[in-house]
């Protein structure tokens, strides 16, 4: 079990990263060949198919937590059945919202969208996009029926062949411009589609994954508990889209493009904390199962580790944004800069809720993370139209970011609150040291790159100089920090195991 977990975690990390570099090296090819703006109107277009997922019924978060249970129970017959009734639900339901999102593009674009040629534009390549997030959402089915088998590795050895297959795509239909990243996005899908029924073919040893004799009662177990994270499912539609959509009013398609690069990139690094922290879901719903009652001592392993990871991986970006975008968008680009700053706060703060929202999943209580999608999605649309209207995009930007600070705030509180724990049991020895050399970085990282902004002319030695501080940083937190070789001696005893 200790080895799966390991394993799982690992190539989870290593899909995300193979992923995130691919979408590193398209966003630069794509920006500088077709334009900031171009990348704005399909940001816009992609986005707009998220409201697709209001059909969901929150089926992502039952499918991984039933299929867990029937794993541990052995019981592949229920197994079957929970694959059957969500390829059903997610198929109709996500075709019916995509018709409507259809016939209503040519309103919604022209709102979106000042310019009527580039909304004009949007609309014709919108048909493409919501192809591919219909083929995605049903191809997402296969792809959690493998996390709650807790055969992780499969699904990420599936994304990685995907990710080379978009980026040859992307490349291969470059000159067509937006037509030619909409059709690289289908043959991704379809890549996806094909090879995670393939996977769940093969980990059942058997082409007969589906059942389609009806269980009243799995029905209506599952559809309650999926139900219930419906409302964190529409809640989401107020989250990147409604940002992507104030930045279009109150600034520009061109803002929405660098606003894209900046937090594409932040949210791929923090996919991998996240995503490795992921594969304890099923772990935890085992020891919910079997009554071990251990997953608190779970929730403070994993806050401790998760600040521990996420604090270097994530204000890497913080401190080298200037250069990031000398080598992504051939100039240091004050918006994207900025945007990457305000992310990495919000994104960072919003991953230290991601223990206490994992322990709710897997538990099965649900009401708190709801909770925390709703603070999320009322605070960005309320401090975003305040944000816009006073700072434009700047104020749009810096919205989002405290809305993911303060309602991951509010899900600690909660959880901590239910669960009778005190703030004290996330400490860990050494905090003190490894929080003030963060902020000593971050306010000598400000004032370095603003002066760097102002003078680039000597932007390679102030890079080298960056770079063996933040090294020395590094190996300072890991010898004074001894958490970190406590979760050394752990995995090294993992491996031998």
């Amino acid at each position: 079990m200790h080895n799966r977990l390991l394993i799982n975690a690992l190539s989870t990390v290593g899909q995300v990263v193979i992923s995130g570099l691919t979408y590193f090296f398209l966003y630069g090819i794509w920006v500088r060949e077709l334009g900031a703006k171009q990348l704005g109107i399909w940001s816009i277009v992609w986005t707009t198919t998220y409201f697709a997922a209001m059909a969901n019924s929150g089926v992502p978060v039952g499918i991984v937590k039933f299929i867990a249970e029937a794993h541990v129970q052995s019981d592949m017959l229920k197994a079957r059945s929970i694959i059957t009734m969500s390829i059903g639900i997610t198929a109709l339901l996500n075709l019916l919202i995509c018709i409507v999102l259809y016939f209503n593009a040519s309103w919604l674009f022209h709102f979106l969208i000042s310019s009527p040629a580039e909304a004009s534009t949007a609309k014709k390549i919108f048909p493409f996009a919501l192809g591919a997030f219909w083929l995605l959402n049903i191809s997402n089915v296969f792809l959690f029926t493998l996390d709650g088998f807790q055969a992780n590795y499969l699904r990420s050895i599936l994304n990685i062949a995907a990710s080379f297959c978009l980026f040859i795509s992307a490349y291969f239909f470059l000159n067509q411009g937006l037509w030619g990243i909409a059709l690289a996005h289908i043959i991704y899908t379809i890549f996806i589609l094909l090879g995670s029924i393939a996977l769940v073919i093969y980990y059942l040893k058997t082409p007969f994954i589906f059942n389609f004799s009806f269980d009243r009662k799995l029905f209506s177990d599952f559809f309650k508990y999926s139900i219930k994270s419906q409302i964190a499912s529409i809640t989401t539609l107020l989250y990147d889209p409604i940002t992507k959509f104030f930045l279009a009013k109150y600034s520009s398609l061109d803002a929405v493009g660098f606003y894209e690069m900046a937090n594409r990139l932040v949210t791929q690094i923090r996919s991998i904390i996240v995503t490795a922290n992921q594969v304890m879901v099923p772990k935890i719903v085992e020891t919910s199962i079997t009554a071990t009652n251990n997953y608190q001592r779970l929730y403070t392993m994993m806050f401790r580790l998760l600040t521990i990871v996420s604090t270097p991986l994530l204000f890497l970006f913080f401190f080298f944004a200037p250069f990031i975008s000398l080598l992504w968008i051939g100039k240091i680009e004050t918006f994207f800069v900025l945007s990457l700053y305000t992310l990495v706060i919000g994104w960072y703060l919003n991953t230290l809720s991601v223990p206490a929202y994992i322990s709710n999943m897997g538990i099965g209580q649900l009401r708190h993370n709801i909770i925390q999608h709703i603070a999320t999605a009322a605070l960005n649309v309320f401090l975003g139209i305040l944000g816009g209207y006073f700072l434009q995009g700047y104020g749009v930007v810096s919205a989002w970011a405290t809305s993911l600070a303060a309602s991951s705030a509010i899900l600690i509180y909660l959880f901590h609150q239910k669960n009778h724990l005190d703030f004290h049991i996330l400490r860990f020895e050494g905090d003190y040291g490894f929080f003030t050399s963060l902020i000593i970085l971050i306010t000598g990282a400000s004032i370095s790159n603003y002066v760097l902004f102002i003078n680039s002319t000597h932007w390679l030695f102030v890079l080298g100089s960056y770079l063996v501080i933040y090294l020395g940083w590094l190996a300072w937190i890991i010898k004074n920090t001894p958490f970190i070789l406590e979760m050394r001696l752990r995995f090294a005893n993992l491996r031998l195991k």
